[in-house]
C-alpha cells in the first residue's frame, strides 16, 4: 500500500513539475520573430536590445485612428510586462498623414513616433521614452486598409533609456 501512495505521489509530483515553459535551454535571442503578414494577424512584434519582444491578440496589441485635434491620430501599442519593457509604441501626431510609405520617427511636428514604456528606477516604475530629434527611427506601412481594419509594416527605433541614459534599440519590428 505505502509504494502504491508513493508511487501515485510521485507521478502527481512529476505532473505538477513538468511544463513547457521550463525549457531553460533556450535562450532569447534564439527566438525566431514570427513572419511579416497583412491579414490583421493583430501581433507586434520586434527586438529590444536583441530579445524578443512578442505581443499577439486583442488583450496585448491596441491600436486607434480616430480624429484628435483638428487631424486623424494613429496608435498601435504593444503591452507585454518584461522585467525591462513594458508597451512598444507606434504612431502619429498632429496632421501627419498615415499612408503607405516610409515616415521617419523623428518627433517633428507634425510628425511620427515610436517609444515604450521602460522598467528601472530605485522602485522598478515606468518611465517613457519616444524618440526625438537624437534617438530616431523608421516606420514603413506596406498596407493601410480600414476597410478591413489592417495596418501592416515594419519599424525599427532608437530611444533613450530613461533611467541609465544609454540607448535602446528596438528592430526588426
Amino acid at each position: 500500500m505505502k509504494k502504491k501512495i508513493f508511487l501515485s505521489l510521485s507521478l502527481l509530483f512529476l505532473v505538477i513539475a513538468c511544463n513547457k515553459d521550463d525549457d531553460t535551454n533556450i535562450k532569447p535571442e534564439d527566438i525566431v520573430l514570427p513572419e511579416a503578414t497583412q491579414t490583421g494577424a493583430v501581433m507586434l512584434a520586434c527586438k529590444v536590445n536583441g530579445v524578443p519582444y512578442i505581443c499577439k491578440g486583442y488583450n496585448q496589441v491596441t491600436s486607434y485612428y480616430q480624429w484628435v485635434d483638428g487631424g486623424y491620430g494613429f496608435i498601435i501599442r504593444g503591452l507585454k510586462k518584461t522585467d525591462f519593457v513594458w508597451s512598444i509604441s507606434l504612431g502619429n501626431r498632429g496632421n501627419a498623414s498615415m499612408s503607405k510609405g516610409t515616415h521617419p520617427l523623428n518627433e517633428v511636428n507634425p510628425g511620427y513616433w515610436g517609444g515604450g514604456y521602460i522598467k528601472g528606477g530605485p522602485d522598478s516604475y515606468l518611465k517613457v521614452s519616444l524618440t526625438n530629434s537624437t534617438y530616431i527611427g523608421e516606420m514603413t506601412i506596406n498596407k493601410f486598409d480600414l476597410a478591413n481594419e489592417i495596418v501592416s509594416g515594419t519599424f525599427w527605433f532608437d530611444v533613450q533609456n530613461p533611467w541609465t541614459g544609454e540607448k535602446i534599440e528596438v528592430r526588426e519590428g
